[in-house]
């Protein structure tokens, strides 16, 4: 079974340009269950990923963090310097603050190559690539664990071909970019 057959293949997208408050509003909607937003350029090559825990970074820097839970900054102070720097960081663009080592996986590739780096790199989803380096779609923990359920109640959906290039329709809630 190959990655091709199980993948997201829509998931979210931005440029490089665009400035983090997008995506903060994105996440913010309870109805987006994605966690990764994917930044590429115009032919949409893969550039990097901008998560949840970048944005957290940016707007509630592990500094300050510490000082409230060392009891060295008074609440006041806490929402003082986080407002400061929601003003400061909102225009600032997706690719001051995308992460760039992330692995990825071709279409091609067997679904259990998959497994390997989410569990080698402790993440819950995985860029799939062109050979060109063009962002085509995702495969998750959640995607492999559909598999899994869809097999358990239909056996014979293991032995698909692999010219079969859907088993199951998985899409974003949302584009940006």
């Amino acid at each position: 079974m190959r990655i091709e057959q199980i993948m997201r293949h829509d998931p979210t997208r931005v440029g490089p340009d665009e400035p983090v408050s997008k995506v903060v509003a994105w996440y913010a909607n309870p109805g987006n269950r994605s966690r990764y937003t994917y930044v590429v350029d115009k032919k949409g090559v893969l550039k990097g990923v901008v998560t949840m825990m970048e944005l957290l970074g940016l707007f509630l820097p592990p500094a300050l963090v510490d000082a409230h839970e060392r009891g060295e900054t008074a609440e006041p102070e806490v929402i003082h310097k986080v407002l400061e720097s929601l003003k400061t960081n909102k225009n600032r663009p997706v690719r001051e603050i995308m992460r760039t080592d992330l692995p990825t996986v071709h279409a091609s590739s067997f679904f259990l190559d998959a497994r390997l780096l989410l569990r080698e790199r402790k993440i819950t989803a995985l860029p799939v690539v062109d050979g060109q380096g063009v962002l085509v779609g995702e495969v998750t923990r959640r995607v492999l664990l559909r598999l899994l359920d869809n097999i358990l109640h239909e056996p014979d959906l293991f032995q698909l071909k692999k010219d079969n290039k859907h088993i199951f329709e998985t899409t974003s809630e949302f584009f940006i970019g």
